[in-house]
Order: C-alpha cells, then structure tokens, then sequence
C-alpha cells in the first residue's frame, strides 16, 4: 500500500474501490505508517469509502424484480425494502 491509486474514485470500479479501501483500513490497522502518511490514508479512505456508498445506493435505487401476474404475464417491480416493512 505504499502508492494511493492516482485514479479519481469516481474513475474506479466499485470492485476496485472496495478492494483498495481494504488494502487502507488494512494498512491503518497495522499502525506501522507514520502520522502524516495515516493522515493521507485516512483521507484516501473516506474518498473509497464514499464512492462505495454512492454506487451501492445508485445499484439499491435500479433493483428490481420480475413478478408472474396471474394472467401469466412477467412484469418488473421495485423490491421492497425489508426495513420499511419491520416499521
């Protein structure tokens, strides 16, 4: 982990995010890098860790399901959210 990716989070992969934000957080765990360096990883990792957010909210909003309508039909329906329906 000794290069940050020189890619904009938003050029990565949410794959590629996700596995870098390990390789940070893994880093930062093992406490064996200097203060100033931390600080940059710190920093390196909120950017992964809100690209993840993003495309995981942005994949939530696109889920959607086929249902089989009693005529036989297949229509596309948004998935519930289980955390609505325990409300």
């Amino acid at each position: 982990m000794d290069n940050l990716s020189s890619l904009a989070t938003d050029d990565l992969t949410f794959e590629e995010a996700l596995r870098e934000l390990e390789e940070v957080v893994s880093a930062l765990e093992a406490g064996q890098v200097p203060l100033e360096r931390s600080l940059e990883l710190l920093q390196r990792g909120q950017e992964l860790a809100g690209r993840c957010e993003i495309t995981l909210s942005q994949a939530e909003l696109t889920l959607q399901q086929l249902v089989l309508t009693p005529d036989g039909e297949l229509v596309a329906e948004e998935i519930e959210d289980d955390e609505e329906d325990e409300e």
